[in-house]
């Protein structure tokens, strides 16, 4: 169910939401060992592969949707099931992974499968508090009087708490243990045009705009363009955006 949300729209996707996962990136890849062998779990563009390899690292990524990982020059596959032995990389990364899946708990033990002892899991999610974008969207959903379908959710027995806690809960039960967890923020710039491609198209902003009319779609783009202070920074959209980010190691032996 949510893996289905992102297929099929990789060129939507890089041109839109890649750029705001990108601002996890540095924190993701700061003070790794060098050459370490990488491994990015539902990789996307490739954004955080090519990070890494700048920084000196062996990494490589994996994404199961074929168009997306044809766009990265990654290999197709995805959690709970990744074509790896045990114990292969020092570093494994899921950057905004593990709240997209259907199945959280076994991509989890996934990412503890193929890490190495002694090495380092690093994950990222969005928290449960709605991001200003899609604070911005629902208020323009409000102002046009737009339907709101159901919000795909996964069945409570497999979701997780979307916080720092509630993701090193499930990372400490795959054997993990969690050396970090928090929160990190920064600033999102996106085009007009870019940001207006993802809300029509990707996951659950997608959701709710095929469920609109054509008279509703017309009116959500003139209410969109209409839009000033305090969602503009110039030309561009900006928004302060957050993230949970947690820290995990491999025990030895």
């Amino acid at each position: 169910m949510a893996e289905d949300l992102w297929t099929d729209v990789a060129r939507t996707y890089a041109r839109s939401f890649a750029g705001l996962c990108a601002g996890a990136i540095p924190e993701i890849l700061a003070d790794l060992p060098s050459r370490a062998r990488l491994l990015d779990v539902g990789c996307g563009t490739g954004a955080l592969v090519a990070a890494a390899r700048e920084a000196g690292l062996d990494a490589i990524g994996i994404d199961p949707d074929p168009e997306m990982a044809a766009l990265a020059g990654s290999l197709v596959g995805g959690l709970p099931d990744l074509p790896f032995a045990d114990d292969g990389f020092e570093v494994v990364t899921a950057s905004f992974v593990l709240n997209h899946v259907d199945h959280p708990r076994a991509g989890a033990r996934e990412l503890a499968r193929v890490a190495a002892p002694g090495g380092v899991v690093r994950a990222t999610i969005w928290g449960r508090t709605p991001p200003p974008q899609a604070v911005m969207w629902g208020g323009l959903l409000d102002e046009v009087g737009a339907v709101r379908p159901p919000s795909p959710r996964l069945p409570e027995d497999r979701d997780f708490d979307r916080s720092p806690d509630g993701l090193a809960g499930i990372l400490t039960e795959a054997g993990l243990a969690v050396t970090q967890a928090g929160t990190r923020s920064w600033r999102w710039h996106v085009a007009p045009d870019d940001l207006w491609a993802g809300l029509t198209s990707i996951g659950n902003f997608g959701v709710t705009w095929r469920a609109q009319s054509e008279d509703v779609h017309a009116r959500l783009r003139t209410a969109y363009d209409d839009l000033g202070e305090p969602w503009r920074d110039g030309d561009l959209f900006a928004f302060d955006v957050e993230c949970v980010s947690v820290e995990a190691r491999v025990p030895r032996g």
